[in-house]
């Protein structure tokens, strides 16, 4: 008769692992992975071994080394091993003990996954995380200080990782481990405290499992609470995307005050901002741009968040076909779909403007404040064309020139302070000329 952990696992793995594909263990020799090794082995599922001797025990390093070998050997497995100077890795690259190990083992699962890959099997890694595993991400996470995700314990499946133990309690896989007469090693690290989650394992739990008996039981089910909240939460979430986000081409825009309208704020800003490399740090930073002028921005590794009249644009710091292109410094070149815009800031003592061609303009710095934004006119827009006092809107300035529509369609304008000082090669903005109290003129050309 089958053990009923075995019978429960193979819901699970029938789940985690599709048809017809093998799987790349991470084993240690402990117990955990020992034990899933095995539950593959009875399930007929083709397995390799992978075992890192990261040498950081001495001698028991070497110990778990041989014993996962001659597992392999006893039950008919492939086994790939290496042996990595963990110490070092981590002095060269600046890191803790912990994440060289992390990095070591993870960097060289992929290499073994990608060259199974290129034969054509098709494969996953799997690693023997449990619910006591789970349970101790948990408490770390709730002590650190996380979001929702972080109280959602270990993930059953992630892109090639599968985790198909996380049912199971650490006791649950002893007493299988012992009713097959499996052996194993013990990591005397396991027992000192060095690490929180070793802390929490000895101390902690133990000792709140005297007063709440089951604790990581009861946790798990909270953690099944919390991944079916996530559900919700997501749910939620696409609505209020859905009616904030719009994207123009390369950028997302977000109307100000329909945001500041939703509740919670501060979630939805997060969630809005953090597939764009933004964290839980800008947010208030996001939230103060809402009230900013027009030019204001919060820049990123990769994205960049604008104020623009009444959106917040979120765009790309390089692309090679932006919408609105963020002049902040006092000379530069942009490729626009325009042509190469070329500026610079210089000193003013000229009496007279010289005669320039449609494609330059000389603006009175005074006025042209950085930063500035070029981007495609838009309905709405005006300006006080040059010798003009009464304003106009951009669109009938394109029409009085007799453009096509498609020639309309792309002109752009040089907004300064939500003002336009600029209609590109049409016609510039009288309140941004030079006079006789110019100082200082900003040079645009259009190429």
């Amino acid at each position: 008769m089958a053990h009923p952990l075995f019978a429960t696992f193979q819901q699970e793995l029938q789940a985690l692992l599709p048809a017809g594909h093998s799987v790349l263990l991470a084993i240690s020799g402990g117990v955990d992975s020992v034990v899933l090794a095995h539950l593959l082995k009875t399930a007929n599922v083709p397995v390799t071994l992978a075992h890192v001797n990261f040498q950081l025990r001495g001698e028991e390093s070497e110990r778990d080394e041989q014993f996962v070998r001659q597992l392999a050997k006893d039950w008919s497995m492939p086994v790939e091993v290496i042996q990595v100077d963990t110490h070092a890795y981590a002095v060269e690259h600046k890191c803790s003990v912990q994440v060289a190990a992390r990095q070591i083992r993870y960097h060289w699962f992929d290499e073994l996954l990608a060259a199974k890959q290129q034969t054509g099997e098709r494969c996953f890694l799997a690693t023997a995380h449990h619910a006591d595993d789970s349970v101790e991400t948990f408490f770390i996470n709730l002590l650190r200080g996380t979001g929702l995700d972080g109280l959602l314990g270990i993930a059953a499946k992630r892109n090639h990782i599968i985790r198909p133990l996380l049912f199971a309690t650490r006791q649950m896989i002893e007493a299988y481990a012992t009713a097959q007469q499996l052996g194993w090693v013990e990591d005397s690290s396991n027992s000192r405290n060095d690490y929180a989650r070793n802390f929490i394992r000895n101390e902690w739990l133990p000792a709140a499992n005297a007063y709440f008996p089951q604790v990581a039981q009861n946790i798990v089910h909270t953690i099944g609470h919390l991944q079916e909240a996530k559900q919700l939460y997501q749910q939620a979430l696409q609505q209020h995307k859905k009616k904030l986000l719009q994207q123009q081409g390369s950028e997302w825009h977000i109307p100000v005050l329909a945001l500041l309208k939703a509740t919670p704020l501060r979630s939805i800003v997060y969630e809005l901002i953090q597939p764009f490399g933004f964290g839980e740090a800008q947010i208030d930073e996001v939230l103060r741009l809402c009230a900013a002028n027009s030019g204001s921005y919060v820049q990123g590794a990769q994205w960049r968040i604008i104020r623009h009249r009444k959106w917040l644009i979120i765009a790309p710091l390089q692309d090679a076909d932006p919408i609105h292109y963020l002049m902040d410094e006092p000379a530069g070149t942009l490729d626009t779909p325009q042509g190469k815009l070329t500026w610079q800031t210089k000193a003013w003592q000229q009496e007279n403007v010289p005669q320039l061609p449609a494609n330059e303009v000389l603006l009175d710095a005074t006025e042209a404040k950085f930063p500035m934004i070029f981007r495609p006119w838009t309905t709405g827009d005006y300006c006080y064309p040059l010798g003009m006092a009464k304003k106009k809107k951009v669109a009938r300035i394109l029409i009085d020139q007799k453009l096509s529509k498609t020639a309309k369609e792309k002109v752009f304008v040089l907004e300064s302070k939500q003002r336009i000082a600029w209609v590109a090669g049409v016609r510039m903005d009288d309140r941004f000329k030079i006079t006789a109290k110019t100082k200082q003129v900003i040079w645009l050309r259009l190429d």
